[in-house]
């Protein structure tokens, strides 16, 4: 029925034509009513409509403008599709610019992850200890507004969680696909990944006098002029590159062993045993932290790299090379951007390592489709890489902090916060021991630590002590630097930084983690010029859930600290070590929780029994 009525309608053009044939062929048949088939189909083709195999002509006609009309509804139909699932789709592109809000949400955890603050549960036995004023820690006031909120930072996890084609086509979406969401094949349940990234570092890239220009105006250029017709004033403030930093993945206590089943399935915890990737991923976000690009950090073996005790450097081959750099720092110097690390299976467990990134963007055009139009825009691939050949070994310690002394323009390590010590960094050319040992003659840099002076500073202090406690046995610090590189405050000619505890000290089997957990934070200052000591310290700190905003995660890792304007601190985090967080402070907060430290004091002179057992806010 309904093919009668489309050749009704797709036929009207032919159906009027063709009656003036008829006419004209009754007439004619009268004089040629005796001709044969042949003739009918020879040399007057008026006569063909008198026919049947006419009829059949007009049939063909007939069916195939049906075909035709109903060819382009269908190609209607799939140009109207394509250009939704490009418009809802375009995000699983190269390109790292989609709102992280539709892919990026903080996640939950058991409760015994929390510290239970806001309970009146007796405290674990090992929280009963000493603390610096003797006093329990107090919840940090964060900023409040919308824009200024506890940030989640996000990457796209689908290079090391791809997701097969079937599996997309069922139950993948495009959060899903970027959080690295997997999706258990016996019971169709979702699973986070196992990790989201762990001990962020920061630091500020706009408009930062530490930076070298070109290396502003390379990010800048390349991502705050894209050339997208279809962007309005929001999405310039969105891909300004206003931050860059870097994330860990690696084999962290996120996914932990001691989880119930239960609780797997309740908070989607990964049921995998081992990450799927170890790396460092460098982040470029915007003032909101939300990604603009990212990249895995890698290195260029140009020379041999690392190298120990029992344990062979890797061969130059000119190649790229992904490495862990647990524990990755960003820091300047002589207007370079920097990262220090530990690579302890070829460098050990007791040396910090130093290198200067080098960053090449490259840009490629390409289109998307909307509803009504097609608009080109610019992708931008962006490469982090370190060099072999430059890099530089710290000893001996671990968390350092590193010094760009905007007053002597050297470069130091806070090498241990309790007591204090700081030494020269000085970058020389040295034979590489590994380099000899193999034969290479190419050059491998060393850092030389001058540290005659914070050695003799250090027994002084430790003879010092020794004589007011009557010889009595020192007490041991658990106090550890946190962030990569000190924060100066001209204003007060101090350098600002974190430590940190966990309780207890040590890293026995437990019922809470894998490795350290109830964390606390304080923040202290040291004199800017030698010689370094201890001016103000903070009591303990802890940092709001985005949860429960009277209570913190047992584990709160403070791995970044920059100063943005006068006012204004930004502080990088790890959350249990699952997910990395950012967020602004106050700098008037911080100053109202750093008091005065006699000179010659250290934190260890501070670690009391408790006096209070009531929680501050």
């Amino acid at each position: 029925m309904h093919l009668k009525k489309m050749s009704r309608l797709s036929g009207g053009f032919w159906n009027d034509s063709n009656s003036s044939r008829r006419r004209r062929n009754i007439t004619n048949s009268n004089n040629n009513i005796n001709n044969n088939d042949t003739s009918n189909y020879g040399g007057n083709n008026d006569k063909t409509l008198s026919s049947p195999s006419s009829s059949r002509r007009i049939d063909f006609f007939l069916l195939l403008k049906i075909i035709l009309f109903s060819t382009t509804i269908l190609y209607a139909i799939a140009v109207l599709r394509f250009r939704a699932s490009t418009s809802s789709f375009s995000s699983l592109s190269p390109t790292k610019t989609i709102p992280q809000k539709e892919y990026c949400e903080f996640r939950k955890y058991p409760e015994r992850r929390y510290y239970g603050l806001n309970k009146n549960d007796p405290r674990p036995d090992f929280l009963n200890t000493e603390y610096i004023y003797g006093e329990l820690p107090q919840i940090v006031q964060l900023k409040t507004s919308e824009q200024q909120k506890q940030n989640k930072l996000c990457l796209d996890q689908t290079e090391w969680y791809p997701v097969k084609e079937e599996e997309e086509e069922k139950t993948a979406t495009k959060e899903s696909v970027r959080k690295g969401i997997q999706i258990l094949p016996q019971t169709q349940q979702q699973r986070l990944p196992f990790a989201d990234g762990t001990n962020p570092s920061i630091l500020k890239l706009i408009d930062n006098p530490r930076i070298d220009p070109s290396i502003r105006d390379l990010f800048s250029s390349s991502f705050s002029s894209r050339n997208n017709s279809n962007r309005n004033d929001n999405d310039d403030e969105d891909n300004v590159p206003y931050y860059l930093l870097t994330i860990c993945m690696t084999n962290s206590q996120c996914s932990w062993g001691e989880d119930s089943r239960e609780e797997q399935i309740e908070y989607n915890l990964s049921t995998q045993k081992e990450p799927s990737t170890v790396r460092t991923v460098l982040l470029i976000v915007n003032k909101n932290f939300e990604t603009i690009s990212e990249a895995t950090i890698k290195t260029k073996i140009d020379v041999l790299f690392g190298g120990r005790r029992n344990v062979r450097p890797v061969k130059p081959n000119n190649q790229l090379r992904m490495f862990a750099l647990d524990d990755a720092r960003l820091f300047t110097h002589n207007g370079q951007i920097w990262v220090s690390y530990r690579e302890g299976k070829l460098f050990g467990y007791e040396k910090q390592v130093l290198n200067k990134l080098h960053f090449n963007i490259t840009t490629s055009s390409s289109t998307i489709s909307t509803k009504t139009k097609i608009v080109p825009i610019s992708e931008n691939s962006l490469t982090v890489t370190l060099l072999a050949s430059e890099t530089e070994t710290l000893c001996c310690g671990r968390n350092m902090a590193l010094i760009d002394n905007v007053k002597t323009d050297q470069l130091q390590a806070l090498t241990w916060v309790d007591p204090v010590t700081v030494i020269e960094v000085d970058t020389k050319k040295t034979d590489g021991e590994n380099n000899n040992k193999n034969g290479d003659n190419q050059k491998q840099r060393h850092l030389v630590a001058n540290d005659q002076d914070a050695t003799k500073k250090k027994l002084q202090q430790q003879e010092q002590k020794k004589k007011q406690n009557n010889n009595k046995k020192k007490k041991e610090s658990h106090f550890h630097g946190t962030n990569g590189f000190m924060v100066h405050l001209s204003e007060r000619n101090e350098y600002l930084g974190i430590g940190h505890f966990h309780r207890p000290p040590g890293r026995e089997k437990n019922d809470y983690a894998r490795f350290g957990h109830h964390y606390t934070h304080a923040f202290f200052t040291i004199s800017d010029t030698s010689p370094f000591y201890l001016k103000r310290l903070s009591s303990e700190l802890l940092l709001p859930s985005h949860a429960h905003t009277d209570d913190a995660e047992i584990i709160q890792f403070w791995s970044g600290l920059e100063r943005i304007d006068v006012s204004t601190l930004v502080l990088a985090y790890g959350i249990n070590d699952c997910e990395g967080v950012a967020t602004y402070l106050d700098l008037a907060v911080v100053e109202d929780l750093l008091l005065d430290v006699p000179k010659g004091k250290e934190v260890v002179d501070f670690m009391m029994p408790l006096k209070d057992l009531t929680l501050k806010n």
